[in-house]
């Protein structure tokens, strides 16, 4: 387990990691004074449970644990704070503690263990990718919406590659085959990628996204597709009636292919 702490005041952080060692809690203990240094912590690493100051400058707690929580839906947040009247607005984003400063132990272990019993919500039980017919993606039913055109087409790219991994060159030559790889098209490209981490943070999905510098790849694990379905020969994989990904030309190739196995 992973445990981060958010707290502008370094003292306040040393002293919560002293509270917990003194609470019997030995997990990795990973601390931050910058909410922004902890966004980027949390996207490219595992986050179990954060512990997180309400009152920050530039970042609030309560926001903070919102953008987590599109991070990964599964990180448990836990309020720390001298406001009691937080509570209530603290349980809106789903905390499922808060504890009181300065930092008690027998509290602290109690927030701790309260977390432990969450379960995870699996994300491929909550997200379906359709990729029959035309391309859409849903969490919890309801169609996720895309503010840009080019950066759903980018996510259905990375579907249609099967989580293999697609270069920034790869991607500009499929989604502007008739512009130059240049400056200008590299800049475009970074704006519909922002774009789409932005979309995908704000339905709280974006751990669908793999995203290591000049590569990209959709983790499969994260949900479940109709095309994946289909290729796996699940029994209860849906049919396929000659239509894949039809808003994108590009996409024929692959139909082709799913017809001669249909």
């Amino acid at each position: 387990m992973r445990i981060l702490a958010v707290d502008d005041e370094v003292l306040a952080l040393a002293d919560f990691e002293d509270t917990c060692r003194e609470a019997g809690i030995r997990d990795e203990i990973v601390t931050f004074s910058n909410p922004l240094d902890a966004l980027g912590y949390a996207a490219t690493n595992r986050v179990d449970i954060a512990f997180l100051d309400i009152e920050m400058p530039v970042i609030k707690g309560i926001e903070l644990a919102k953008r987590l929580k599109g991070i990964n839906r599964n990180i448990r947040v836990i309020f720390a704070t001298g406001y009691s009247n937080y509570a209530l607005e603290a349980f809106g984003v789903d905390a499922v503690d808060y504890v009181m400063k300065p930092y008690d132990a027998a509290a602290i272990r109690r927030a701790y263990d309260k977390a432990m019993l969450v379960r995870d919500v699996q994300a491929a039980d909550r997200v379906f990718v359709k990729t029959f017919g035309y391309f859409d993606v849903f969490v919890d039913g309801k169609s996720v919406s895309f503010s840009s055109a080019k950066s759903k087409e980018l996510l259905a790219l990375l579907v249609d590659r099967n989580g293999g991994v697609v270069s920034t060159e790869q991607a500009i030559s499929v989604l502007w085959s008739d512009r130059d790889y240049d400056e200008t098209v590299q800049s475009l490209f970074r704006k519909v990628l922002k774009t789409l981490r932005t979309t995908l943070e704000e339905a709280g999905i974006s751990n669908i996204l793999v995203d290591n510098r000049n590569q990209r790849s959709v983790d499969k694990s994260r949900f479940s597709c109709d095309y994946y379905d289909f290729l796996d020969k699940k029994s209860d994989a849906p049919r396929f009636y000659g239509k894949y990904m039809e808003q994108y030309p590009w996409a024929r190739e692959t139909e082709t292919m799913l017809k001669d196995m249909h």
